[in-house]
C-alpha cells in the first residue's frame, strides 16, 4: 500500500481553475484506475491551501496514477504555488482500513515510465515507523 498526504498551495486567483482540475482528476482517476483506494481533496484553513489524501493498493498503482494521461494533461504550473508530498502510515486500528505504506524495490523489468515515476516521486518511509504498528 502507498498512502500520502499532499500539502498544496495554489496561486492567488486560481482557486476556481484548481477546483475544476481536481474535479476532473478525481472523476478520471476513479473511472480508469483500479488500484486507487482513496483520492480526496480538502480546503485548508490558510488561504489558497489544499490537501489531498491519496491511497493506492501499491507503489505501482501510485506510479500509474502519477504518470497517467489525465494527470499529465493538466497545466499544474499555471495554478500551483507549491506542493509537498508527505508519505503517511496508518496507526493500527485507526487508519480507516488502509494498509501500511511500504516501498518495495522496482522489478528488474520495470517499464521506463515506472523508473521515471520512481525518480520523480520516491517514497520516503520515516525511519521511526520501523517496528511500530
Amino acid at each position: 500500500m502507498t498512502t500520502l498526504l499532499a500539502h498544496i498551495q495554489i496561486k492567488p486567483g486560481k482557486e476556481e481553475k484548481w477546483e475544476a482540475i481536481i474535479a476532473d482528476m478525481v472523476a478520471q482517476t476513479f473511472a480508469t484506475e483500479k488500484g486507487v483506494r482513496r483520492y480526496e481533496y480538502w480546503k485548508g484553513q490558510e488561504p489558497n491551501s489544499y490537501y489531498c489524501l491519496l491511497s493506492f493498493v501499491d507503489k505501482a498503482a501510485f506510479y500509474e496514477h502519477q504518470m497517467s494521461d489525465h494527470h499529465e494533461s493538466h497545466d499544474f504550473g499555471d495554478v500551483l504555488a507549491g506542493i509537498e508530498l508527505e508519505y503517511v502510515d496508518p496507526v493500527e486500528g485507526s487508519g480507516g482500513g488502509l494498509a501500511r505504506t511500504i516501498d518495495p524495490p522496482l522489478a528488474e523489468d520495470a517499464s521506463d515510465k515506472d523508473r521515471t515515476a520512481q525518480e520523480r516521486y520516491p517514497l520516503a518511509i520515516a525511519p521511526w515507523w520501523a517496528g511500530r504498528k
